[in-house]
C-alpha cells in the first residue's frame, strides 16, 4: 500500500496580534461548561504553533466589560451555547432467517456436500433508538485593550444515528442497541468538534495527513494488480514529480474517462497544492472517483476535502 503526506496551511480568520493572553469566560446556555472545557483543551494544543503566552479559563456571571477588566488578560472569548439531545424510542418489523431444526442435503460455506439446516423467513418486531443531537456556539473575541469586538462567528455540529432495529441482524453495518453511548458522551464528542472548528478560525496551523494512493486495483483484490499507467503516475508522485504524475493520470482519463483511480490520484495532487481553488478541483476529482469507483479511500477523501473547504477562511471563499 503506497502512501503520501499532504500538508495544508489552514489560515486564521482573525488576527490576534497584540493579544498575548486569552481568557475563556463562562458562556451562556446549557452544556456551556462542556464546550468551554473542550475549547480550552483545543487552544492548549494550538499553543505550540501559535505562541499564545497565557490561556486561562475563568467563570464569571455576566459578560460585561466591567467584569472583563478584572481578568488581567489581553483578550477574552465569550458567547452562547445552544445544545440539545433526544432519543426517540420505537420499533420496526424486520425480516430475518432462522433455522427450522430440519436438515437437507446441500453445500456448506466451504462448498462441500453436507447436511444443511433448512431456513425460514420470519418477521420480528425489533426496538430501536434514534439519537439526534446538535450544538450551536455563537462566540466573539474582545480585545480588552481597546474594548472592541475583533471577531464574531457561529459554528455548529449535528449528530444523528440509529441504534438497534434491523442493525441487530447486520454483521458489520449499523450500530446495535448495546452500542448506544451515554448522552453525555455524544455531547462531549460534539463539543470537541465545535471547539476544534472555533480554534481553526482563530489560529493558523499546518495540517499534515497521511493518505493512500489508488493504483487502480479491484476493490476486492486487496491491492493486487492495478492499472499500469496509474501506477507509473504514482511512482512519479512518490519521487516528488507530481506534475509528471498529473500528466500521466490526465492521459489515462483521455483514454479511460471513467477511471476512478486516475480521478482520485488527481484529487490528491490538487489537494496537496492546498489553496482554495485547487481544493475545489480536488473535490470535483473525488466526486468522480466516488461515482466510478466508490472505494473506501474515495469516500474518506470526499469527507476530508469537505471539512477542509468548510474550515477555510471565509474571506478566501468569497473572493
Amino acid at each position: 500500500m503506497q502512501k503520501t503526506r499532504i500538508a495544508v496551511i489552514r489560515h486564521a480568520e482573525v488576527s490576534l496580534q497584540g493579544i498575548r493572553s486569552l481568557s475563556i469566560v463562562k458562556f451562556d446556555g446549557m452544556y456551556e461548561e462542556m464546550v468551554r472545557k473542550a475549547l480550552y483543551n483545543k487552544i492548549i494544543e494550538a499553543q505550540n504553533l501559535n505562541k499564545v503566552d497565557d490561556i486561562r479559563v475563568i467563570n464569571i456571571e455576566r459578560a460585561g466589560f466591567e467584569n472583563f477588566e478584572k481578568l488581567h488578560a489581553d483578550g477574552v472569548i465569550s458567547g452562547r451555547v445552544t445544545a440539545g439531545i433526544k432519543d426517540v424510542h420505537d420499533a420496526e418489523k424486520v425480516k430475518i432467517q432462522e433455522g427450522t431444526g430440519e436438515y437437507k442435503k446441500g453445500k456448506n460455506v466451504f462448498g462441500q456436500e453436507a447436511q444443511v439446516e433448512i431456513q425460514r423467513t420470519v418477521i420480528r418486531v425489533v426496538p430501536y433508538v434514534m439519537r439526534q443531537a446538535s450544538i450551536i456556539v455563537d462566540f466573539n473575541i474582545v480585545n480588552l485593550k481597546t474594548q472592541e469586538c475583533i471577531f464574531a462567528d457561529k459554528v455548529s455540529e449535528e449528530y444523528k444515528e440509529k441504534f438497534g432495529g434491523e442493525n441487530e441482524y447486520r454483521s458489520y453495518l449499523g450500530s446495535k442497541m448495546s452500542q448506544l453511548p451515554p448522552q453525555n458522551q455524544t455531547l462531549k464528542e460534539l463539543s470537541d468538534k465545535v471547539a476544534a472548528r472555533i480554534v481553526a478560525k482563530i489560529f493558523t496551523a499546518e495540517i499534515t495527513r497521511v493518505v493512500e494512493f489508488d493504483n487502480g486495483s479491484n476493490k476486492y483484490a486487496m491491492g493486487i494488480g492495478g492499472n499500469k499507467k496509474v501506477k507509473e503516475g504514482i511512482k512519479c508522485a512518490k519521487n516528488g514529480e507530481w506534475e509528471k504524475g498529473i500528466e500521466i493520470w490526465t492521459d489515462v482519463l483521455n483514454n479511460e474517462p471513467e477511471n476512478s483511480a486516475a480521478f482520485y490520484n488527481l484529487g490528491l495532487a490538487h489537494e496537496k497544492i492546498g489553496d482554495l481553488e485547487n481544493l475545489k478541483i480536488a473535490q470535483e476529482m473525488y466526486k468522480k472517483a466516488v461515482k466510478y469507483g466508490d472505494k473506501a479511500v474515495h469516500l474518506d477523501a470526499m469527507q476530508r476535502i469537505k471539512e477542509t473547504i468548510r474550515d477555510f477562511p471565509k474571506e478566501s471563499q468569497t473572493r
